[in-house]
């Protein structure tokens, strides 16, 4: 009876000193490397009893859920973290913002003086102030106004991107009845929405002309006085320091012979005239820059006094009266399509003057109606002036008057 309690006894030992041992092993090794994650929102710190890594100890944070199984410590747990990107939306034809910045009108200006029926090209310059980029499945489309007989809508020649100008030209035809006219246009999407200027993208881009009538309108018939320049008859030839007058070759040669010194004129020794109408065949040299100039001056009461009407060779128009020393602008420079620009061209001017009315015309295109009357009556002559331009050199091929009843 006793050697199975000998037996027992020495079974419950060996389990004891087994128990002992496992204790043991599983002692918390020092400087072995862990992993800390958060499961239920606490954190675990777990040992791991393999070898220790070479890489160093990765921490990762990772939200799980109560249902995330706990992890095995069998072997060795390398958290990968997830980033998420930075997401960079490039604009495509759903997201991105269509609208236009006008830059300048490259040809006529607003309120520009046209013949009836007269056909010109108006070109804009527009930059592409939106985030989508224009392609050529984009148009100019007429939305309102008159359609000056403008073809609609027109293709863009090429793709614009954003922040890149672009000029857009479209082909009118000026009305045949005397008035001002006003066309306007937008772009178009491809999806067919119509898009233009303003915060909103609702303005439009417009041209605005106005339709004059023309000298052969005023039925003047014959002139009283005509001079083809076949000889200086009838002129006082002007020679300074600066400028000089000659007749040569059937015309009358204007010469800036040192330019930067403001108009010089010279005087035909004609009567003086009251009311009437002037025109001068001017024909440009071989070189005409953009601010010389030539023209009249009519109603001078003496060499100091007159209406000073001219051309620059930029194609812009311009009266001032000037008082001996004072200069004063009636019209300052303006741009017509009826003045032709640079060397070698002939343009024929034209003034009428009845009482204190004063109508300016360019090759038989009506430019504008002033009313000015401090000059009543005056003899009239010729002009040249150049800034910076030597030998500039503007060739009268004729001047005619008729004399007009008040």
């Amino acid at each position: 009876m006793k050697k199975p309690i000998y037996s027992l006894a020495i079974v419950i030992i060996l389990s004891i000193l087994s128990l002992t041992a496992c204790n043991l092993e599983a002692a918390t090794p020092t400087g072995q490397p862990g992993l800390a994650y958060t499961q239920a929102a606490q954190t675990v710190q777990a040992l791991l009893t393999q070898p220790a890594p070479t890489n160093p100890i990765t921490i990762v944070t990772v939200t799980n859920t109560p249902e995330t199984p706990a992890v095995t410590p069998t072997e060795a747990v390398t958290a990968t973290p997830t980033i998420e990107p930075t997401a960079t939306i490039s604009p495509t034809p759903e997201n991105c913002t269509n609208l236009i910045d006008f830059v300048d009108d490259i040809t006529v200006p607003d309120n520009t003086a046209f013949l009836p029926g007269q056909t010109f090209t108006k070109t804009w310059r527009l930059l592409n102030a939106g985030t989508c980029t224009w392609t050529s499945a984009y148009s100019l489309i007429f939305v309102d106004g008159d359609s000056l007989n403008a073809t609609s809508p027109v293709a863009l020649p090429t793709s614009i991107p954003p922040g890149v100008e672009v000029d857009l030209s479209v082909t009118m035809t000026a009305p045949g009845v005397p008035g001002t006219y006003t066309s306007n246009w937008m772009l178009r999407s491809p999806s067919g929405t119509n898009f233009g200027t303003d915060d909103d993208g609702t303005g439009p881009i417009w041209a605005r002309i106005v339709v004059q009538e023309g000298s052969d309108e005023l039925n003047l018939g014959s002139p009283d006085w005509r001079d083809p320049l076949d000889a200086s008859t009838n002129w006082y030839l002007l020679s300074t320091e600066y400028t000089r007058f000659t007749v040569e070759d059937g015309r009358m040669q204007m010469t800036v012979l040192e330019p930067d010194h403001g108009d010089e004129w010279g005087l035909s020794s004609r009567p003086e005239l009251e009311n009437f109408y002037l025109q001068a065949t001017f024909i440009t040299g071989d070189t005409c820059e953009d601010a010389d100039r030539y023209g009249v001056l009519v109603r001078s009461p003496d060499p100091n006094q007159g209406y000073v009407y001219g051309f620059s060779c930029s194609g812009r128009y311009r009266i001032y009266a000037w008082d001996r020393e004072t200069y004063r602008p009636i019209q300052e420079w303006r741009t017509t399509s009826a003045i032709k620009a640079g060397a070698n061209q002939t343009n024929i001017l034209g003034i009428w003057m009845v009482g204190d009315t004063i109508r300016l015309y360019a090759n038989g295109q009506l430019l504008g109606e002033y009313s000015d009357d401090e000059f009543d009556s005056g003899r009239f002559g010729l002009f040249i002036g150049s800034p910076d331009t030597d030998n500039f050199t503007v060739y009268v091929d004729e001047v005619s008057t008729w004399d007009l009843e008040d």
